[in-house]
């Protein structure tokens, strides 16, 4: 995504299997890393954070520089940012979804006001956004939201996606979670979210494809974004209406056999009865809150 490098420099990737009635990819941190490879994957992930925040541009002043590109520069230890520059970044671009309000009220002080617990669910997003460019099946026709949302507590739907096999299209309702620990009931509190979700928050995606499609898109695609409520709604389960799990965990090892093994049983009446239509992703980093923690460090650092 936005031209993050290639996963399989720091992550073992399976190919897909069935586990627990599952369609599942998982993705395992590598054990024989060294502190150079874990740095650069830092810096990436701390840039990207900046593209995505910034559109891919940032233009400050008139006729002034590029200040996404400047800030990135600056990662990289190439320029220095002006104070000005600085305050900018830090209160329009890098505050939501990284920084609590309260606190800041309480310290005016941007380091001490971090909400880690905010962070955590930004950073596992856009981890999964990164994932979904890079190693998931099937064409990718469209994703909503487009891009991670700035602050994970924003209500809504993690994301819904359309794709096309070689049959048809169909589309995903996905719930992304991370934690820094073992997996834990996470799979649960996902199936029951998928389950329970609200209503209205899938019309509120199906609206966001349609507007994208309004004026371009093929027909067919068109056809099946107003058949979307259908589907979604239908007593008899179809093929067009799938669920995903996603956990970004803190282990470097294999999940264990149990993992998401109550998908099938709590999904019977919502979904039709194949692994394609239940769909789990797990990513286990290693030391993944001390990642976190340097992706923050570089992003407020030069700030």
């Amino acid at each position: 995504m936005r031209q993050f490098p290639d996963l399989r420099n720091w992550f073992d990737i399976s190919e897909y299997y069935e586990h627990n009635k599952c369609r599942t990819i998982t993705l395992l941190w590598k054990d024989d890393l060294e502190e150079d490879d874990i740095q650069r994957f830092v810096v990436e992930f701390a840039k990207l954070i900046c593209r995505l925040r910034c559109n891919g541009e940032l233009i400050f002043e008139d006729n002034g520089e590029d200040l996404c590109y400047k800030f990135q520069q600056a990662i990289d230890n190439g320029v220095e940012l002006e104070e000005e520059e600085k305050e900018y970044l830090a209160k329009y671009i890098f505050f939501d979804g990284i920084i609590s309000q309260t606190k800041y009220n309480e310290t005016k002080d941007y380091i001490e006001s971090i909400d880690r617990d905010l962070f955590n669910g930004y950073f596992g997003e856009v981890l999964f956004y990164i994932i979904r460019e890079q190693c998931l099946e099937d064409e990718k026709i469209m994703i909503e939201p487009s891009r991670p949302k700035t602050n994970s507590k924003q209500p809504g739907l993690d994301y819904v996606e359309i794709r096309k096999n070689e049959d048809d299209y169909y589309f995903i309702i996905g719930e992304i979670k991370t934690t820094d620990k073992t997996i834990g009931s996470y799979p649960d509190e996902i199936i029951d979210f998928l389950i329970n979700r609200p209503v209205h928050l899938i019309h509120q995606e199906i609206n966001a494809f349609k507007e994208r499609t309004k004026y371009s898109g093929p027909e067919d695609l068109k056809n099946f974004i107003s058949k979307m409520p259908i589907y979604f709604m239908s007593k008899n389960p179809t093929t067009h209406k799938r669920f995903a799990g996603v956990i970004n965990y803190g282990r470097n090892s294999p999940p264990q056999q149990t993992v998401f093994q109550n998908f099938r049983t709590k999904c019977a009446t919502h979904l039709y009865d194949s692994s394609e239509c239940r769909r789990v992703k797990l990513i286990g980093i290693k030391g993944i809150q001390n990642i976190k923690e340097r992706v923050l460090e570089v992003i407020w650092k030069n700030l």
